[in-house]
């Protein structure tokens, strides 16, 4: 049987043992590409440099610092005074919580962080305005699905490292124009579907804010310094987030155990030992026999929706930082050339739909919006089940709509 063809099937197993066990995707990679290289004749020195030493200290750096920010309460803070902004005015609540979704996930925490912070600010902010927890929940999310596609997240350093060795670049403010303008439209549409019928002018009084303290005042330049130094003095982000979340620590801006429990160590380990079994794939032309796969029932108008489809099916059951984009993006150049397209519409789309279907209740997305609303006293087991059904639904319109605004050619119209 062909190597590069089992190498394949390697790759769908340990995807679907993780989800159907319940693992963590990044430990059976690791038990899968020992054995399957020990199988092939692969050498242990060559398996160990799948490993992206690189890549792993750009996510442990700028989650230390956001587990600071998120612990001491600097961030949370600051959205709810983002919050205050509002000035008594509803339909205000929704830009807010997009924006800050966006704002969170841009600043260089990427994604989670920012699902996290707006999931549990919806409940709250919903009771102050009358408006859907839930509604108030997407569009917060969908914020961070734009945001975490800004230069310095560990989102955009993933996509850059597998997309560099193709040769492809300059994609990144296509690809950063292209989820904002996507993300603002269904953000609207959301508004008006959870928002029909019902109306609501003004918010109710707000509890007291307090003011930063100087430990908060510092972690949020640190913040800032951290988005200056990277964008305007090429210092790398991972290492430069690294000094400023330890020296914020050092001088008791945050307790030290508390930064360690916060970080998310399963998705460092997801997409490390996800990306060891990949490197193997690539090295025995696994990758390269699924792009051409592809190829042969693509044409220049279909490429982009299917690939599209393809990484929104796999978000369903997988992380779209761990498991989508290591496995599709090794196959734009490939297809682009094949096809005769621009490979800008390809990762522009498997961007987008690999992170709308993280609002199904299966994902990370839709599953901190549940663990959100089950902190609601009146939350019980016939709200849990119309809720997941709700954001399983939302998550299969909103990939819909992505595929066919591929179909139709809206994401070939830049880098074309």
């Amino acid at each position: 049987m062909n190597i590069a063809f089992v190498s394949l099937l390697v790759l769908v197993a340990a995807i679907l043992i993780g989800f159907f066990r319940k693992m963590n995707v990044g430990l059976i990679a690791i038990l899968a590409v020992t054995i399957f290289a020990s199988f092939i004749g692969t050498t242990d020195k060559e398996v160990i440099k799948g490993f992206s030493s690189s890549l792993f200290i750009m996510l442990l750096g700028v989650s230390l610092l956001c587990a600071v920010g998120i612990t001491n309460g600097s961030l949370e803070l600051l959205a709810k005074k983002l919050l205050r902004l509002s000035g008594g005015h509803a339909f205000i609540a929704p830009i807010m919580l997009y924006i800050i979704g966006y704002g969170i996930a841009a600043i260089g925490p990427g994604c989670v962080p920012a699902l996290g912070i707006v999931a549990a600010l919806s409940l709250p902010l919903a009771k102050t305005t009358g408006y859907s927890s839930t509604m108030l929940a997407i569009i917060g999310e969908m914020g961070s699905f734009a945001g975490r596609f800004s230069p310095i997240t560990p989102e955009s350093a993933l996509i850059r490292e597998l997309a560099a060795p193709q040769g492809i670049q300059g994609y990144e403010l296509d690809v950063l124009v292209y989820a904002t303008i996507t993300t603002v439209i269904l953000a609207v549409a959301a508004y008006f579907w959870f928002s029909r019928g019902k109306k609501s002018s003004t918010i109710k009084a707000q509890e007291s804010i307090p003011a930063f303290d100087q430990m908060q005042l510092l972690t949020l330049a640190g913040f800032a310094a951290l988005i200056i130094g990277s964008a305007f003095f090429s210092r790398n982000v991972g290492l430069f987030a690294f000094a400023i979340g330890i020296f914020l620590i050092l001088i008791g801006a945050a307790d030290e155990k508390k930064v360690f429990h916060a970080i998310s160590w399963s998705t460092l380990l997801m997409v490390t030992g996800f990306g060891m079994l990949m490197n193997i794939v690539i090295s025995v032309g696994g990758v390269e026999l699924l792009s051409n796969a592809l190829a042969s029932i693509m044409s220049p108008k279909t490429a982009t929706a299917i690939q599209g489809l393809t990484a929104g099916i796999m978000s369903w059951f997988s992380s779209a930082i761990g498991v989508v984009w290591p496995t599709m993006i090794p196959t734009v150049g490939n297809v682009a050339n094949s096809v005769g397209i621009s490979p800008v519409g390809l990762i522009s789309i498997m961007c987008l739909t690999a992170s709308f279907a993280g609002l199904s209740p299966a994902s990370t997305g839709g599953g901190l919006i549940m663990a959100a609303a089950s902190s609601d006293p009146e939350f019980d087991k016939e709200k849990e089940n119309k809720l997941f059904l709700t954001l399983f639904a939302t998550s299969a319109v909103c990939l819909f709509v992505l595929v066919l605004a591929a179909l139709l050619g809206l994401y070939n119209i830049l880098g074309a």
